[in-house]
């Protein structure tokens, strides 16, 4: 009876795995008055669960605005001021050689505050609709 329980279990967990988990790359690339903003998102998914986003915004400065890199720092760290207290999100603004870059995490439960969604569950194909309609390309 041994030897056709432990293949059966073993057979179960190769079968359905500990969670499938993946991850969602999405970029934006835009320019708006000389400046490139560059996002990615990496959304990751368990099970068809939400599990946390991490986003890169990339700022590139024009030649003709990097004297002024320090007003667009400050003004992106006045325009996330408010997520730690909100969401409880804490975005890292800093200084790079053309411009600046914020970066911020999530985890599912600061994501459903942000998105005023009391729901986790996501497919991949969901995530990539919903990020295309906002603008990204996602694989």
């Amino acid at each position: 009876m041994k030897k056709i329980i432990i293949p059966a279990a073993l057979s179960l967990i190769l079968l359905t795995g500990c969670g499938k988990e993946e991850t969602v790359v999405c970029t934006n690339n835009k320019k708006t008055f000389g400046v490139e903003m560059n996002s990615e998102l990496n959304v990751k998914l368990k099970n068809s669960n939400f599990v946390s986003m991490e986003m890169t915004i990339n700022a590139v400065l024009p030649e003709n605005l990097l004297s002024q890199k320090e007003t667009f720092i400050k003004s992106f760290e006045k325009q996330y001021q408010g997520f730690e207290t909100k969401y409880g999100v804490q975005p890292v603004v800093s200084e790079t050689d053309t411009g600046a870059k914020i970066e911020m995490k999530m985890t599912a439960d600061q994501a459903k505050e942000f998105y005023g969604s009391d729901d986790t569950k996501a497919t991949r194909k969901e995530v990539i609709e919903e990020f295309e309609k906002q603008g990204f390309e996602c694989k």
